[in-house]
């Protein structure tokens, strides 16, 4: 058609190199947005079908080549060589281009990114081999089933949804893009789809083969093979060449429902089973990522090493939070990080109703005053995926146990065991408490020695008994045997509230549950040593503990 330009095969190889200089993929959003073009045009311009003169151009000029001539099929110009030899000119010397790789094609935004500098140190020494010392061998070292040098093969990435997983990879293959390294290309692969359902296991071979061959294997040549030999032509390059392959989203591959199959992989994925094996018990020099919302059980220890995922701390959260411009001084932007525990989806999402609707006007101060609760609609639906894959006693141990203050007081097993009696303690802890880990929503913290539930985590518990009131009020009641059950210093001994804290929380649950003279007898019992200790008010600001007037006088 009149009027239309194709790119030529040199003028492809004279722009590819300049948007590698930028960092750009060749779909890049913001290649787009300068060009005035939509991702369909730019890839019509990648294919070399023809797309309109003024398109054309602005693709061009959108990466500083204002010849946009010398990209163009059909002019015949002779002084092509010194634009190619500009554009090799910009990239970095001493070899970074033999130790670097393209990013690529399908590569997520990285939007809204806060520091995770130890998150990206912390992966980057598992998947690059120490450097060379004069005492270390010249040679790299062997390559053995446990990974270069003792490093492992694999690594999983895991944590809620939301909490910055996907975004926390695709910035570590951006930075790894401009650094020495020994990755001579890289791999990105979705398992999400419209269906929930991830592609089919033969589909997503295909597409690495594609990649990781620089085009040369496509689905049609590829098409004769079966699942097993397109395998094995997969490994060889493994083996020929160092790459990097991710495979975001992999908890669509496993089960959902009974406790005991959480992170395993689901029936009817049983070639992604099968593939994932031979990536990992197989020697080759490539390094593989996992992302996921659950644990992938299956995976073999010990060569895969599995890194949960936890929020911002309270720094990056304020900065997350200040980048949306919102009215607040640092204390409130503080304690809104503090309520969310640094959950990076969850703090955007607020952000963004304080910055637009008219009820905030983007005043944070409004919405502390206003809101006494965390699940806003959008933030819910994120938990309300993972409550959906579990089974009955996953379900009824998580809302049980949410009844518990976990910030106020450690959550032991003998808590949890105390909400779950119709259960064996093997069936409790092997099983249920197990797959509430895989499944990331109860964690046990080394440092406190205890259970702990993420605040979204529990006010949805909470939300799930609340649809129950006897419900709500049996796991009070529970919660009260357990913590009048656990013993104290003799009383004589008693110096201050922390003496005496089962009794406090033994208190509060009494209340819950409606059983007054069980809190009354508590109060009875502890009201002179809190007129003592001056904490009839402390403990009045944060329990409802309303038979403490007495202790006021």
């Amino acid at each position: 058609m009149a009027g239309l330009l194709r790119a030529s095969e040199e003028g492809l190889k004279i722009i590819d190199m300049v948007r590698r200089n930028l960092g750009w993929n060749k779909t890049e959003d913001a290649w787009c947005v300068a060009a005035l073009v939509s991702t369909a045009t730019l890839k019509r311009f990648w294919a070399q079908i023809g797309i309109r003169r003024e398109n054309f151009i602005n693709i061009c000029q959108a990466v500083e080549i204002e010849n946009w001539e010398y990209i163009a099929e059909g002019y015949k110009i002779k002084k092509t060589e010194p634009l190619l030899v500009a554009a090799i000119a910009d990239i970095p010397l001493d070899n970074q281009t033999d130790r670097t790789f393209p990013l690529p094609e399908n590569l997520p935004p990285v939007r809204n990114w806060v520091q995770r500098t130890k998150e990206i140190d912390t992966l980057k020494t598992l998947i690059t081999p120490p450097p060379l010392t004069n005492e270390s061998p010249t040679l790299a070292p062997p390559l053995t089933k446990g990974g270069l040098g003792g490093v492992p093969i694999a690594i999983s990435i895991v944590g809620l949804p939301g909490i910055g997983k996907t975004t926390l990879i695709s910035q570590l293959i951006r930075q790894l893009h401009t650094e020495k390294t020994p990755f001579t290309c890289a791999a990105w692969q979705s398992l999400e789809s419209a269906t929930g359902k991830a592609p089919p296991c033969d589909r997503t071979i295909d597409s690495l083969l594609f990649t990781l061959s620089n085009g040369e294997i496509t689905a049609t040549t590829n098409a004769q093979n079966d699942c097993g030999k397109k395998t094995e032509n997969l490994l060889k390059i493994l083996r020929d060449k160092p790459c990097l392959l991710v495979f975001d989203r992999a908890d669509t591959l496993l089960k959902a429902g009974e406790a005991k199959a959480a992170g395993y992989f689901a029936e009817d994925c049983a070639e992604y089973a099968w593939l994932f094996k031979q990536l990992l018990e197989t020697e080759h020099q490539s390094k593989i990522i996992f992302t996921s919302r659950e644990s992938l059980a299956e995976l073999p220890p010990t060569v895969t090493r599995e890194i949960q995922l936890n929020g911002l701390d309270r720094d990056a959260a304020i900065s997350l939070l200040q980048s949306f411009n919102l009215t607040a001084n640092p204390e409130e932007l503080a304690e809104m990080g503090d309520r969310y525990s640094g959950h990076p989806k969850a703090l955007q999402l607020v952000a963004t109703l304080i910055r637009d609707d008219t009820e905030f006007q983007g005043n944070v101060g409004n919405f502390l005053h206003q809101r006494d609760w965390l699940l806003i609609r959008d933030i819910e639906r994120l938990i309300d995926e993972m409550i959906a894959r579990l089974g009955d006693g996953e379900q009824t141990c998580l809302s049980r146990i949410s009844v518990y203050q976990t910030s106020e007081y450690p959550l032991s097993f003998a808590g949890i065991s105390a909400q779950m009696p119709e259960v064996s303690k093997y069936e409790l802890k092997e099983n249920i408490i197990l797959a509430l880990k895989r499944r990331q929503l109860l964690y046990y913290d080394r440092h406190l020695k205890s259970y702990q539930l993420h605040p979204l985590v529990r006010e949805k518990g909470e939300h799930l008994l609340n649809h129950h009131p006897e419900h709500l009020r049996t796991a009070h009641s529970q919660a009260y045997n357990y913590y009048i059950s656990i013993p104290l210093k003799p009383k004589s001994e008693w110096q201050d509230i922390e003496d005496i804290q089962p009794l406090i929380r033994a208190h509060y649950h009494a209340h819950q549950a409606g059983n007054l003279d069980a809190a009354n007898a508590i109060i009875s019992e502890v009201c002179e040593y809190l007129r003592q200790w001056n904490c009839a008010e402390l403990v009045c600001g944060n329990l409802p503990l309303p038979l403490l007037t007495e202790a006021r006088k």
